[in-house]
């Protein structure tokens, strides 16, 4: 009798770690491994697609895939957001891939550092206009996606800032990681 209830209290360690590797419904409504990631899923995804010089990023905890890499098109650049919408779930798609035309890689690398160069100074040029300076946003932009990060003290601020971002020239998308402390 002591030996089946030592087998018994032995066998409870093995179930509870069995069921702590079973797969889990996610939000999106996919079984999902507790291990397993998102970005493991938009990686494949897009090898399928034959778009494998893009690059996979994922911050679990800002809920982002970030898109990197290059791509020869606009039309491929367009094709790899929607590959990466549909295996990411509810995870916020941020494309920074370059678009490089073959033939013109070294001027597409040079024009899109610009036009992020450019981007930042405007968006800090529309800050210290509306008085936003002083506020604890810093912010970088590439390949057109503009990334908000720091603090503000309230969601109107946080709504503006965006706002003000998305409304900047040659913004393609506004990354709004701005958290609120009041």
């Amino acid at each position: 009798m002591k030996s089946k209830f030592l087998g018994t209290i032995a066998l409870v360690p093995v179930l509870l770690l069995g069921l702590a590797c079973t797969n889990q419904r996610g939000q999106d409504g996919t079984y999902k491994a507790d291990n397993q990631s998102y970005k493991d899923a938009v990686k494949q995804a897009l090898q399928q697609s034959e778009l494998q010089d893009v690059t996979v990023d994922e911050d679990r905890d800002k809920n982002t895939i970030t898109l990197g890499g290059k791509v020869h098109s606009e039309d491929a650049r367009q094709q790899a957001t929607e590959v990466a919408k549909a295996a990411a779930g509810n995870r916020v798609i941020a494309n920074e891939i370059s678009v490089q035309p073959v033939g013109a890689e070294s001027a597409s690398k040079d024009i899109a550092s610009d036009q992020d160069t450019a981007i930042e100074k405007n968006y800090k040029a529309t800050l210290i206009a509306k008085g936003l300076d002083k506020k604890h946003i810093r912010f970088d932009a590439k390949n057109g996606v503009i990334t908000l990060k720091g603090s503000v003290t309230n969601p109107s601020e946080r709504r503006q800032a965006e706002q003000l971002a998305a409304a900047t020239p040659n913004v393609r998308q506004v990354v709004n990681e701005l958290d609120v402390n009041r």
